[in-house]
């Protein structure tokens, strides 16, 4: 024991006269001065940084991409390298490649220079209709926790991709065919160029415009677009009812209905005409959902929002007999109404009866199961 100890004893002795001994020691000081004065440094940088984000739009289709914008600012001289800002998707979005199946943590990493003002972008697809709302982000260093409050939201529309191979093609008139007036575009009246659609007429193709223009390096076709010979209303109403041994479930028919009544109204708003939206779906506080026939770029945001804000969880129990008296008296003369139901009853027959005696036209799409639509 005597032994160890002198050993160790003339150990220290030698490392306590030894100059690299404290040259390392010097050393390992100064590396541990300059560590803690980074982190306070960093820290106090950190809780300076202003944070925002934003949505390129505010609605698209399911199966469309969007780009979320983040942008961070370092207002003062520290140079802040490898911040890490954490912030959470909703399940339902692909962001850059990510398939997020459940509530996902993402990481954007930020070098932000002094005095400087950075930008990330990442690109969101939708994959599922809903209403979809981002909260905070936050940023973990060294145990402390910046919160930044970000709030923002997006609507995605239902899925219109594989609509047209599941109804018929002349489900949509638009005024042309059930009602009286048969002349839907006004060939006096040109409201611009575009690119030809299958099913167009040759009459309509603009051979001056197509000449002058390219798409993939080859030459594409473009159609005049004219303006609508008359104003015609449209009111889609939605049935979300639950029917007995209709074959089709309580998600199904929300979102297939859905499907129709959005492909039914943008139909509508490509021909120019008016129109509104009626469902027994409770959405917030009401009971159900009616939007009066309308146009323009607000009442069109409007009604594609409750699209997405419809849930097959929220009430469906409000009667159609009910909607259809109450919308039904103010709809004026030769609006076209389309009832987009899995099922029809007898006082429902009466009411549509009754409402193409008073001059309205009335088309029932039915909604079945997708396996035999």
């Amino acid at each position: 024991m005597e032994a160890v100890l002198l050993h160790l004893a003339d150990f220290l002795s030698r490392l306590l006269i030894s100059p690299v001994f404290w040259i390392t020691l010097l050393i390992a000081l100064v590396l541990g001065f300059l560590a803690l004065g980074y982190t306070r440094l960093k820290l106090s940088a950190l809780g300076n940084l202003t944070y925002e984000r934003s949505f390129s739009t505010d609605g698209i289709f399911v199966g469309d991409t969007l780009e979320m914008t983040e942008i961070i600012c370092n207002p003062g001289w520290f140079p802040l390298l490898n911040v890490k800002m954490d912030f959470f998707m909703p399940s339902g979005l692909t962001v850059d490649g990510i398939v997020c199946k459940e509530y996902r943590k993402l990481t954007s990493v930020f070098y932000i220079p002094p005095y400087a003002t950075v930008k990330k972008t990442h690109v969101v697809q939708a994959d599922r209709r809903d209403h979809y709302r981002l909260q905070n982000a936050v940023v973990i260093y060294r145990k402390h926790e910046f919160l930044f409050t970000s709030d923002l939201d997006f609507y995605a529309y239902p899925d219109l991709s594989d609509v047209d191979a599941r109804l018929s093609p002349d489900l949509y008139h638009a005024g042309n065919a059930i009602s009286d007036q048969k002349y839907m575009e006004d060939p006096f009246f040109i409201a611009g160029i575009r690119p030809y659609m299958a099913g167009d007429p040759m009459r309509s193709i603009n051979f001056k415009a197509s000449v002058r223009s390219f798409s993939g390096g080859a030459r594409q076709l473009m159609c005049n677009h004219y303006d609508s010979s008359r104003n015609y209303d449209s009111m889609i109403v939605l049935d979300l009812a639950s029917y007995p041994d209709t074959g089709i479930d309580g998600e199904e028919q929300v979102e297939t209905g859905l499907q129709y009544a959005c492909y039914l109204f943008c139909q509508a708003l490509q021909n120019g005409g008016r129109v509104g939206f009626s469902s027994n779906c409770a959405v917030g506080s009401a009971n159900y959902i009616h939007i009066p026939c309308g146009s323009g770029e607000y009442h069109t945001k409007h009604i594609l929002e409750r699209f997405a804000e419809i849930s097959c969880y929220g009430a469906h129990n409000y009667s159609m007999v009910n909607i259809l008296g109450r919308i039904l008296p103010e709809l004026p003369t030769g609006t076209d109404l389309y009832l987009v139901t899995p099922f029809v009853d007898e006082k429902t027959s009466d009411l549509l009866r009754y409402a193409t005696r008073l001059g309205r036209n009335v088309r029932v799409i039915p909604l079945r199961t997708r396996r035999f639509a």
